[in-house]
Order: structure tokens, then C-alpha cells, then sequence
């Protein structure tokens, strides 16, 4: 190859590119599991929000006795046909 100066000059260019594109593929694998690991947990959350709210609804039908109940179900139940 080169001699002298110039080969220990590629050769430090070499190893300092080779040295970023490592650095530069660590972070972008870094990046992108941290998204996926945000966006589980929103999914999470999401599902979460939805299940208290359900189970609010099952507690108030199993301890609520009143005749306005039967019409909120009903009225539950068409809002979810037309939806």
C-alpha cells in the first residue's frame, strides 16, 4: 500500500469511519427500541383506560337498581350498534 506518513493517515481515517458508522447504527437501534417500547406503552395505557371505564360501567349496572339503568343500557347498546 502507501508507505511513511500517508498509510498511518488512512489508516486512522479508516478506523475513525468504521468507529462512527458503529456509533451512528448503536444509537439508531437505541432509538428505535425506545419508540417501540413508548409506543407499547401507550397501546398499554389506551387498552388500560378502556378497561376501567368498562368495569365502572359493569360496577354501576351490578349496584345500581334503579329503572333509569335499563334505559342507559339500552341507550348503551344502540350508540354501540350505530357505531
Amino acid at each position: 500500500m502507501l508507505g511513511g506518513a500517508d498509510a498511518q493517515l488512512v489508516q486512522d481515517a479508516i478506523i475513525i469511519a468504521a468507529l462512527a458508522a458503529g456509533a451512528g447504527s448503536g444509537i439508531v437501534l437505541l432509538w428505535r427500541r425506545l419508540r417501540g417500547s413508548l409506543s407499547n406503552e401507550t397501546r398499554k395505557s389506551g387498552t388500560k383506560g378502556a378497561l376501567e371505564r368498562r368495569v365502572e360501567v359493569l360496577e354501576r349496572i351490578a349496584t345500581d337498581r334503579s329503572i333509569g339503568l335499563a334505559e342507559e343500557i339500552e341507550s348503551l347498546r344502540n350508540s354501540k350498534e350505530t357505531a
